[in-house]
């Protein structure tokens, strides 16, 4: 499946145009779509934030009861509009786009981690909401030109060590396999002995950026925030060939 569009629209959620603004955009990316998608999915923490807030007045009472009711409200265009809650979208996208409204950086793993999604367009709760997410995708941003992408690991050797990480876990589940979770501790050791470390954020943006689920990329990235914590260089004489290892991805052999 190719990889899903994503959008930026940092516009003051109390204002119409916030709502417009993202409509416009996921129509377009489900027009662009192939095969062309109609399914257009508005995503909330709660069912609650459909009813007196800004986005109710934003659809208007008749849309925002009929969504309430988990029934889909036409958009123009052949385009139909549902709602769904972080607790009700469990199951996969289903070849849709993504409004994420009120979204923040827990949301946004939240859609990071679904499958059959198409497009994603974030309208942040908060001005910063979706900063983390900005820098893993560098997405578009609405009323901005287009940026390079981003580099989120600056240390080449990390990249290059957890790159064999990837290489050797079991990426389509939710949690790390304790195999693979032994296997990061070890990597993650001989970095942080040989002097190495980076910020855990970077981490899980990476690895998420690289196929990881959003839950294991955590678990990753709070392993590297223990491991590279660490008062004192682990001792590696338990570990398989640990310089060996080292020398690998220093050369970029991984």
């Amino acid at each position: 499946m190719p990889e899903p569009t994503r959008v930026i629209v940092p516009i003051d959620d109390s204002k119409p145009e916030a709502l417009g603004i993202s409509l416009g955009y996921a129509k377009m990316v489900a027009q662009r779509a192939t095969p062309r998608t109609g399914n257009i999915i508005l995503l909330t923490h709660t069912k609650q934030q459909l009813r007196s807030t800004s986005l109710e007045s934003h659809l208007g009472a008749q849309a925002s009861k009929a969504l309430a009711a988990n029934k889909a409200v036409g958009i123009g265009d052949g385009f139909m509009l549902q709602h769904e809650t972080m607790q009700t979208l469990r199951f996969g996208a289903r070849n849709s786009v993504i409004i994420a409204f009120y979204a923040d950086e827990k949301m946004l793993d939240f859609v990071d981690g679904l499958s059959g999604v198409v497009g994603c367009i974030a309208v942040p709760w908060l001005e910063d909401g979706a900063k983390t997410w900005g820098e893993r995708w560098t997405p578009h941003i609405h009323g901005q030109t287009p940026r390079a992408p981003a580099t989120l690991l600056s240390d080449p050797v990390i990249e290059n060590a957890l790159r064999a990480l990837s290489r050797m876990a079991n990426l389509a589940h939710g949690v790390m396999h304790p195999r693979d979770k032994q296997h990061a501790d070890e990597i993650l050791r001989i970095l942080r002995a040989k002097g190495h470390s980076a910020p855990a954020g970077d981490i899980k943006s990476w690895a998420i950026r690289e196929g990881w689920k959003p839950e294991a990329a955590d678990e990753l990235a709070r392993l590297a925030t223990k491991i590279f914590g660490l008062k004192n260089k682990p001792n590696l004489g338990a570990l398989h060939d640990p310089s060996g290892r080292y020398a690998r991805w220093k050369d970029g052999d991984e």
